[in-house]
C-alpha cells in the first residue's frame, strides 16, 4: 500500500469512528433539543472551534475572490443549513440505523453528481465496489428491523435524512475544488463560517422553545460531540481525504459507517451481533476494498 492511500485509509477509519458516533449520540440530542437550536448550537462550537485552530496555526482565511465567496455560501447552504436541518430534524423521527442505511447512498448520489458536473467516470470495478457495499448496508439493517419498534413519524424521518444526503453529496462534489485551491483546513473553516452566517437567522427562531433545565446531560453531551467531533474533527478528516482522493471514492469509504453504528449499538445498547451483521459487514468491507483498489 502506497503513502498516499495508507494515509487515506487511516483519515477514513477515524472519520467513520467518529461518524458512527454522531448516529448514536445525536439521536439523543435531537430527541431533547429542538433542531434549529441544535443546529445553530452546533455550529456556534463548530465555527469557535475552527477560529481557534485557525488562530493557532497562523491561517489566514481573508482576503477571498468574488466568485470564492459565491461558492462558499453555496457550500454553506448546503453543507450546514439544508443539511443541517434536513438531518437533525429526520434523526429525531427515524431510527439511528435508518440515517446511517440511508447516508449509504451518499456514494450513488455522489458519484452522479461528479459524473454529471465531468469530474468523474466510473469505471465497473468501483461501479461493483459501490453496489456491494450498499448491498451490504441492505443485508446488515434488514436483519435488524425486528430489533427496535419503528417510530410512528419514520417515514417523514426518513425522507428528510433523504434530503440531507442529496445535500451533503452536492456539498462533497462542490468543496473539492475549493479543497484543492486553499487546502483542506481553510476550505472547511470558511464553508462552516459562511454555513453559520447563512443558518444563523433561521437557528434563532428555534431559540424560545429551549428550555435548558429540561434537557438531559447526555443531550448536552451529544451536542458537544456533534459540535467538536463531528463538526471539526470530522470534517476536517473529510476534507483531507478529499484532498487525497477523488469526491466518490471518498463516500464509498464512508459506507462502513452503518457497520460502525451498528457495533457501537452492541457495546453501548446491548444490541446483538447477528449472522445478518457478518454477512452484512463482510460485504460492506468486500465493497471498500474493491471500489480503492
Amino acid at each position: 500500500m502506497g503513502r498516499t492511500n495508507l494515509r487515506f485509509a487511516v483519515v477514513m477509519t477515524l472519520h467513520t469512528c467518529i461518524s458512527a458516533g454522531t448516529y448514536l449520540l445525536g439521536k439523543i440530542a435531537a430527541d431533547a433539543l429542538p433542531t434549529l437550536v441544535l443546529g445553530l448550537l452546533r455550529f456556534l462550537i463548530a465555527g469557535a472551534g475552527f477560529l481557534v485552530l485557525a488562530r493557532i496555526r497562523g491561517l489566514d482565511l481573508w482576503p477571498l475572490a468574488r466568485a470564492d465567496w459565491r461558492t462558499y455560501l453555496w457550500l454553506g447552504f448546503l453543507g450546514v443549513a439544508l443539511n443541517q436541518v434536513a438531518f437533525l430534524g429526520g434523526l429525531a423521527f427515524t431510527l439511528p440505523s435508518h440515517a446511517a442505511l440511508l447516508y449509504a447512498l451518499t456514494p450513488t448520489v455522489v458519484l452522479l453528481m461528479a459524473w454529471a458536473r465531468g469530474q468523474e467516470r466510473p469505471g465497473p470495478r468501483k461501479l461493483m465496489g459501490l453496489v456491494l457495499a450498499f448491498a451490504g448496508v441492505v443485508v446488515l439493517l434488514a436483519g435488524r428491523r425486528g430489533t427496535a419498534a419503528l417510530p410512528p413519524r419514520w417515514i417523514l424521518g426518513d425522507l428528510m435524512i433523504l434530503v440531507a444526503v442529496v445535500a451533503w453529496a452536492g456539498y462533497t462534489v462542490a468543496s473539492r475544488p475549493m479543497v484543492l485551491k486553499h487546502g483542506a483546513q481553510r476550505a472547511t473553516t470558511l464553508s462552516i463560517l459562511f454555513g453559520l452566517a447563512v443558518f444563523s437567522p433561521l437557528g434563532a427562531l428555534g431559540l424560545p422553545r429551549l428550555h435548558p433545565a429540561s434537557v438531559p446531560p447526555m443531550a448536552w453531551l451529544g451536542l458537544a460531540y456533534l459540535g467538536l467531533m463531528t463538526s471539526v474533527v470530522s470534517y476536517l478528516l473529510w476534507f483531507h481525504a478529499l484532498s487525497l482522493k477523488e469526491p466518490s471514492r471518498v463516500a464509498i469509504a464512508s459506507n462502513a459507517q452503518p457497520v460502525v453504528t451498528a457495533l457501537l449499538g452492541w457495546i453501548f445498547f446491548s444490541q446483538p451481533i447477528t449472522l445478518p451483521f457478518v454477512a452484512g459487514a463482510a460485504l460492506v468491507a468486500a465493497g471498500v476494498l474493491l471500489a480503492q483498489s
